[in-house]
């Protein structure tokens, strides 16, 4: 039986997690849109994810980027978009997908994009964060921000957040960034 560490440990060991997940946001490289992949549960169920999209800024007035997604609540569906500097810090974080770069003069279209179904969520078919993500991706492809097909990107996706399941069950720190096999 292993004996349980100091304050000072995890202290250490808390401060050591951080600065990887800073390290790791400051490697993304600027202006790259990805999706996110959360875990639901433990341990992980394969194909069973929260999903978001991360528009990545990167520069030194802004270090963070901005996560877009949907979340349902009591049976109904909403927005949830947000400026953030703590992407890796976020709680069931399994794995950061780079599907494309967006020019800096694109940025502003892109959240609009993003935010363009916010007020209809509830009435897209078979609405859940995957069926929400495929919905935009289909708009920032037909506007040629992104290039790829729809299906091959989904499953391209499952098989990044399957692959990294068990490493983001066991809490290993920093997540993963990979760049999609399939969008470019």
């Amino acid at each position: 039986m292993s004996e349980p560490i100091s304050r000072t440990e995890a202290r250490q060991e808390s401060a050591d997690i951080k600065k990887k997940q800073a390290e790791s946001l400051a490697e993304l490289p600027p202006s790259t849109l990805h999706i996110s992949l959360y875990m639901r549960s433990d341990p992980p169920i394969p194909n069973d994810f929260h999903w978001a999209f991360y528009l990545h800024k990167g520069t030194s007035s802004t270090p963070g980027g901005n996560k877009y997604h949907a979340r349902g609540i009591g049976g109904w569906w909403i927005a949830g978009h947000e400026a953030t500097t703590g992407i890796f810090a976020e709680n069931f974080l399994c794995v950061i997908i780079q599907i494309a770069t967006i020019p800096p003069s694109a940025h502003e279209r892109v959240d609009e994009i993003m935010r363009s179904y916010d007020d209809s969520l509830n009435s897209i078919p078979g609405m859940t964060c995957r069926v929400w993500i495929l919905v935009v991706l289909r708009k920032l492809i037909d506007e040629g921000l992104v290039h790829c097909d729809i299906g091959e990107s989904e499953k391209d996706c499952f098989e990044f957040g399957n692959e990294h399941s068990a490493t983001a069950s066991a809490n290993e720190q920093p997540r993963p960034v990979v760049k999609s096999r399939v969008c470019s």
